[in-house]
């Protein structure tokens, strides 16, 4: 059995990865590791999957497909994030853009390991 704390912990391992959150699409908190506790992981997982509903929306309003991944860039950071099924959204917080592409590859290695150990595979 996949332990989901171990796989949040590999996100935080990559540097200037500040949090990991696993939500569910319903807003509820899943699973959550921060190397800083500053911000309210609950209220950013019901956030983020609020935002990604609005973009899944969008896209299919616009006719271009399914949405794979939403970054949003702000001042002082980044957030990323992916869907892992059609129940659960992965979210990274990040300083900044330089790890995106290795936060992405890892969050996409490790989508069945998260989906069995959330049995929705």
């Amino acid at each position: 059995m996949v332990d989901l704390k171990q796989t949040l912990s590999r996100l935080l391992t990559i540097p200037g990865v500040r949090q990991a959150i696993l939500v569910g699409r319903d807003g509820l908190l899943i699973e959550g590791m921060t190397r800083e506790g500053k911000e309210d992981i609950e209220a950013i997982g019901a956030l983020t999957t609020t935002s990604f509903s609005t973009a899944e929306a969008l896209g299919k309003e616009i006719s271009r497909g399914s949405l794979v991944g939403v970054i949003m860039e702000y001042e002082h950071g980044l957030v990323s994030v992916d869907p892992l099924g059609d129940f659960a959204l992965m979210v990274t917080l990040s300083d900044n853009a330089s790890n995106i592409g290795r936060v992405r590859h890892l969050v996409k290695s490790s989508r069945s390991e998260i989906l069995e150990a959330l049995d929705i595979a």
